[in-house]
């Protein structure tokens, strides 16, 4: 079945495997506060539909997501604060919910994951990347943190890896995030379905009542991210000079005023 204005598909298999995708690859699958209520809503259906056993989040084309939409984030520089931190609550909002979800989640990354797709896929129990993959926290370049995902990055890869990751905005290929437990599988990019299917053929053995209770155990025994405060953080960067410093000059293809005074 289709989403509001396709921006998801929605897949549900015969054994109970659905696959939700985001679906506007002529944007390379960015998100903005439309997507992000869509997503929002499918998990919270999904979840809830007792034919649906293991979610797969993916996104449709060549690019799993490259983040955040751009004019979207051009728009939010003119915003408020709190204008931006009801945005900010919304997307922490998702990540919790896809972080929570009562169910086995498997981001099938099919390409390129930038800015705050890393924090879906860190949300997700199981990674798996073609080795083609790329990616990347780029927030920094544009006067920005990555605030709302920073815990669950943090709770997959530690906190020296975040630290060099989130500061230098470097790209890593999928046989690096895997090095450093960000992915779990890299898969040839002709054989990623056929290694998400082995992952889901395994899940589907498994208890669903057991898997639900692993879930909560694991949560149980982990700090829980402070949505609150990331959200706020992101909401107060985005509408400070800096943050609109550094969206204008990506837009204006030009450095930023922090390259240029060096």
């Amino acid at each position: 079945m289709m989403m509001q204005e396709q921006l998801l598909t929605i897949d549900i298999d015969s054994r109970g495997v659905c696959t939700l995708a985001l679906n506007i690859p002529e944007k390379h699958n960015a998100f903005n506060d439309k997507v992000i209520a869509a997503l929002r809503t499918a998990l919270d259906e999904l979840e809830q539909d007792r034919r649906v056993r293991i979610l797969v989040l993916t996104g449709n084309g060549q690019t799993f997501s490259s983040g955040a939409d751009l004019e979207w984030m051009k728009a939010a520089a003119n915003r408020d604060e709190a204008t931006n931190q009801n945005d900010s609550e919304a997307l922490a909002q998702l990540m919790r919910a896809l972080y929570e979800y009562n169910k086995p989640t498997v981001a099938r990354i099919n390409g390129g994951a930038y800015g705050g797709a890393l924090g879906l896929i860190a949300c997700c129990d199981i990674a798996i990347a073609t080795r083609s993959a790329q990616f990347a926290f780029t927030e920094v370049r544009f006067g920005l943190v990555p605030a709302v995902i920073a815990p669950y990055i943090l709770k997959a890869i530690g906190e020296r890896h975040t630290r060099s990751l989130f500061l230098t905005a470097e790209r890593f290929s999928s046989s690096f995030a895997a090095a450093i437990n960000f992915i779990h599988q890299v898969a040839d990019d002709d054989a990623l379905d056929s290694v998400v299917n082995q992952v889901t053929e395994r899940l589907l053995k498994a208890g669903p009542h057991s898997m639900r209770a692993c879930k909560q155990l694991i949560r149980s025994l982990t700090t829980e991210a402070n949505a609150e405060s990331s959200a706020k953080l992101i909401a107060q960067l985005r509408a400070s000079k800096e943050g609109q410093e550094g969206m204008a000059a990506f837009f204006e293809k030009r450095n930023p005023s922090w390259v240029n005074s060096r």
